[in-house]
């Protein structure tokens, strides 16, 4: 099995040149289980787990894949409790049943979810109907609750206008949990901020440059900003892709904006990833910290 990467989030590490191993512990870590995005070239679709004081607690985003990178890593999921759901799209949600599924069948006792997710539009439906829908009584995988361990589900429906404005969510014995609005074409979609002893990590989940005033107010001056990257500068991608992503140039001023001491770009599609330098290079003419692409399966030590 591939050993997963801890890296230092430091503003003295300086990213492109390559990562280093270290051995120390922090209290709050990111296990990255998908790095991709919706087309399949190898990469599994977004999701990742936060460690908090060694122990998986947190699920950010369950994309295909996920499943088989838990397994991979043989995290435990045993105190994994919070599941925190950016948007709807399949890439980023279709392994929530499967993770379900695994908690389920790995623990010794009854489990209390709490599960965070957009509200409803359109097409789309709100995440409490979502999951009713995955695991409830008459829902497509039903006998889930009589499979495993006895389950039950808290869900809330997040507020989606971009007035809406930054909200405390969680916060359970000093491990924080504050989320806002974004914006993602026509796909209810939120960003949240995870802080724990001093340490503070931001994911953006997918959304378009209309929603970046949201976003650096969320993630001011916190250690690490996970910033889905999945198009190039105009017009280097289809020009509809540009109403449901941000571009590098506006990523690096949304990373300056903020004050992150760290940018860690996921949601990686193929042509971003042939062209990393210059994605990098287009960041940093507005933001000169550290600068890194995700990998499935990399351990990110947070505010190291």
């Amino acid at each position: 099995m591939k050993t997963m990467l801890m890296v230092a989030i430091a503003t003295a590490l300086v990213w492109p040149s390559g990562v280093r191993a270290v051995p120390a512990k922090a209290a709050l870590e990111v296990v990255v289980l998908g790095s991709g995005g919706p087309r399949a070239f190898g990469r599994a679709g977004s999701g990742y787990v936060v460690i908090v004081d060694g122990t998986p607690r947190i699920l950010v985003d369950a994309g295909p894949g996920a499943f088989v990178r838990i397994g991979e890593l043989e995290l435990d999921l045993e105190k994994v409790d919070t599941v925190l759901l950016t948007h709807l799209h399949i890439d980023h949600s279709a392994d929530l049943a499967a993770f379900f599924n695994a908690r389920g069948l790995t623990s010794d006792g009854p489990i209390a979810y709490r599960v965070f997710g957009p509200d409803g539009a359109g097409l789309f439906p709100k995440t409490s109907r979502f999951v009713d829908l995955l695991v409830g009584e008459k829902g497509a995988f039903g006998y889930q609750k009589t499979f495993g361990a006895e389950e039950r589900f808290v869900v809330r429906d997040l507020p989606i206008g971009l007035s809406s404005g930054r909200r405390k969510i969680l916060d359970d014995s000093g491990l924080v949990v504050e989320e806002v609005a974004t914006h993602h074409g026509d796909c209810p979609s939120v960003a949240y901020r995870i802080s724990y002893q001093g340490a503070s990590v931001v994911f953006s989940g997918d959304m378009d440059a209309s929603a970046l005033p949201n976003l650096v107010q969320l993630a001011k001056n916190s250690d690490l900003l996970i910033f889905n990257c999945a198009v190039l500068d105009p017009p280097g991608s289809p020009e509809q892709l540009y109403e449901l992503h941000t571009p590098p140039k506006k990523i690096g001023k949304a990373a300056r904006s903020s004050g992150v001491k760290s940018l860690l770009l996921s949601h990686i599609a193929p042509d971003v990833e042939g062209q990393q330098e210059a994605v990098r290079k287009s960041i940093g003419v507005s933001y000169t910290g550290p600068v890194a692409f995700a990998s499935d399966r990399l351990r990110v030590a947070v505010g190291k």
